[in-house]
């Protein structure tokens, strides 16, 4: 392969990002995160003031939550530190550090800051204090004490979440993961690997913070049968619950509902998450637009949606489809009318527009044999079968009569 020359033909305005970065953080980091460290780079290199995080998301067209995720990761890898400071724990200042400083091999193995670590080790040993102080119910004391979180050695296996009690798209990806009847077990061993798993303790206290209050046995179970079992990294887990906490739910059972689902998906990062559930959205507005409703779906519309998708496995063209021959036939929205259409294709293994495709050049075929035997059935009689003389019986006559009567006539 030939050599690729670089060149520049002005001197610009620079940046300077530090090549360890490059190496060993860039390249294995997600884009919106390395984004952010680049840009926080140039305005502390430029001395830019007025710098916060909504004016961060403004800039890249991201939420304020995408944007502490970031800082919280960078952090995390001990690339920058956050000061902080009020009762809500608001970021203050944000310091860069040296890539070249720490260990980059340390760095990436355990990414939590060395005041982090000085924490764990306290906390170990603080443990059983903690949990006494936190079932006392000490008010403010248990409040103060950031308390490992509480990994029993034996554990009952978590039941899966009611479907009810679910949006309709978790529901359905729920009740298929118990179809395949999921199991979540976490063995001792698991629990004491993870209770020395300092990323994965970082992860729980975070999430921790992110509901007010001690994870419960249930929690951590969960956490860790997602952690260490279906691979959930420590970035698709608090965007799991950021998510969750997002729509008002903070039940164990819906976020368990939400991460089976995303499983199925084969979900492995917030931007996969997020994606996925853009294209849910997306869904319903197509099908909104389809059916001219001009308004958001109500729940048992949703319901709907949710079983020809999920369940059935229909294109989206499909189901526009058949919105469309809704409007044409009925001049009107009837997500019972839809359903039927999609439920008789369904049971006709039909999925795609070009199974519709071939099902209408069938029913057209058939129609038009019904046709053309109907015509036949309904042929006009002939002119002789409508004399009204025709139900009685004809005289015949034979040629030689006729010559007989030829034969008088010309005698007269």
């Amino acid at each position: 392969m030939d050599t690729i020359m670089l060149c520049s033909g002005y001197l610009p305005s620079t940046t300077f990002i530090h090549n360890i970065f490059i190496e060993n953080y860039m390249l294995s980091a997600n884009g919106s995160y390395v984004k952010v460290y680049i840009y926080l780079a140039k305005c502390i290199q430029a001395g830019e003031k007025n710098l916060s995080v909504s004016s961060l998301a403004d800039k890249m067209d991201n939420t304020e939550k995408d944007i502490l995720r970031a800082l919280n990761y960078w952090e995390k890898n001990n690339l920058i530190n956050l000061l902080k400071n009020g009762p809500g724990n608001e970021i203050t200042g944000i310091e860069m550090l040296n890539p070249d400083s720490p260990s980059p091999a340390k760095a990436v193995k355990h990414p939590v800051k060395s005041a982090k670590n000085e924490e764990l080790a306290a906390l170990k040993a603080d443990t059983t204090s903690a949990k006494e102080k936190t079932s006392a119910g000490s008010g403010s004391t248990a409040k103060n004490i950031v308390q490992k979180p509480d990994i029993p050695l034996s554990t009952p296996e978590i039941q899966n979440p009611p479907v009810e009690d679910l949006d309709t798209k978790t529901a359905s990806l729920l009740s298929t993961a118990n179809k395949k009847q999921v199991e979540i077990n976490i063995t001792p061993d698991q629990t004491r690997r993870l209770s020395d798993d300092e990323e994965f303790v970082w992860t729980c206290r975070v999430i921790e913070s992110y509901i007010n209050k001690p994870l419960n046995p249930k929690e951590v179970q969960l956490i860790s049968y997602l952690y260490d079992n279906l691979g959930f990294s420590p970035d698709l887990l608090l965007y799991l619950y950021e998510y969750c906490i997002s729509l008002g739910k903070t039940n164990v059972n819906y976020i368990q509902a939400v991460a089976f689902s995303w499983d199925e998906q084969d979900i492995k990062n917030p931007e996969d998450a997020k994606n996925a559930s853009s294209n849910y959205n997306s869904t319903h507005t197509a099908i909104s637009k389809a059916l001219a409703l001009g308004r958001p779906l109500a729940m048992v519309e949703k319901q709907y949606i949710s079983r020809w998708m999920d369940e059935w496995h229909m294109d989206l063209s499909v189901v526009l489809d058949a919105c469309s021959r809704t409007m044409l036939k009925l001049q009107k929205a009837d997500f019972k009318y839809t359903d039927g259409i999609l439920d008789n294709w369904h049971k006709k293994n039909i999925h795609t527009l070009q199974d519709v495709g071939k099902e209408d050049e069938i029913y057209a075929q058939k129609n038009a044999g019904i046709q053309n035997k109907k015509t036949a059935v309904t042929t006009p009689v002939s002119q002789q079968d409508k004399n009204q003389f025709n139900k009685f019986q004809q005289r015949g006559t034979s040629q030689a009569e006729v010559d007989e009567l030829e034969k008088k006539l010309l005698a007269h």
